[in-house]
């Protein structure tokens, strides 16, 4: 038995039951579903198609990364992007990560290695834009002064292939072999990067788009704000220890980004839990899609 991996499920369901017990107790899940009557059946429609243009666009770009080159078809890329979005969404402890290399080998025998090594820079290049936009809400909402922030993350990317070169030659042998493997695997050029990273910036506008006027149906809150709690929320999937479905962190994240600014605690809970709800369904619309494509 992997005890390690048991204990990381012992610890995801019992937040996923102190959560769904913290919010009864605290707010009330009849309270909590009540908001949906304010939600109109066509704006939620509209939004969630908006959502899954995201989730095509994300399906796009990976194939951009893998795919295009050698010819292979598209469809399957959809397949593998809903599915693998929906076990990141719904296991915990980012575990969900781990199909993603799988379903690679299965469709079109990828070595694992150069799947993992294609999604390690597409979640790097994830982050470094949600920094961005941070760092723009910042000056907004803070001090004009943290637009000083955006020059290390405008050099940190430009320095990273001196920092892999030094690395490279630093490395114990062992550790050495899989760099040279994992470099072989990436695809580093810069004009393949820029494309990439101009479609991970997109991809993000659209998704967040949708979020935060799902978040701004439970909450009233200027843009600024709805974006910069629907950051936390996202960013908080990378944390170590999170319940099943990303239960407690999720809204922990949103929470910790809204109440500092003077806004009401409960409503903000209801709201965090309302916008998680919606991207739940979301990703369970998108199981039997996902299916409905070609695993080849």
């Amino acid at each position: 038995m992997d005890w390690n991996k048991t204990l990381r499920w012992i610890i995801a369901t019992s937040i996923f039951i102190a959560v769904i017990y913290g919010i009864e107790l605290y707010i009330g899940w009849k309270s909590v579903f009540s908001q949906w009557q304010n939600v109109s059946l066509s704006q939620l429609v509209l939004l969630t198609l908006v959502t899954f243009i995201s989730y095509w666009l994300r399906a796009w770009r990976v194939y951009c990364y893998f795919g295009q080159q050698i010819k292979h078809p598209f469809s399957p890329y959809i397949r593998i992007n809903l599915l693998h979005n929906a076990l990141n969404n719904f296991l915990p402890m980012r575990l969900g990560e781990a199909s993603f290399p799988l379903f690679m080998k299965q469709s079109f025998a990828f070595p694992l290695l150069k799947s993992t090594a294609g999604l390690l820079v597409i979640r790097l290049m994830d982050l470094h834009w949600l920094l961005v936009l941070l760092v723009v809400i910042a000056s907004q909402q803070i001090s004009q002064h943290a637009l000083w922030l955006l020059i290390p993350l405008i050099l940190v990317p430009l320095m990273l292939p001196n920092c892999w070169a030094n690395l490279h030659k630093v490395a114990p042998e062992k550790i050495k072999q899989k760099l040279v493997q994992i470099k072989e695997h990436a695809e580093l050029t810069p004009k393949f990067i820029a494309r990439i990273y101009l479609l991970t910036a997109l991809i993000w506008l659209v998704k967040l788009s949708a979020l935060c006027l799902i978040l701004q149906f439970f909450i009233p809150l200027p843009s600024a704000q709805a974006l910069f709690a629907v950051i936390s929320a996202d960013l908080s999937s990378i944390l170590p220890i999170h319940g099943i479905a990303g239960s407690g962190t999720f809204e922990a994240a949103i929470l910790a980004a809204l109440v500092p600014l003077g806004i009401n605690q409960q409503q903000v809970l209801s709201a965090a839990v309302n916008l998680h709800i919606y991207v739940l369904v979301v990703t369970l619309l998108s199981i039997p899609v996902a299916l409905c494509f070609k695993q080849k």
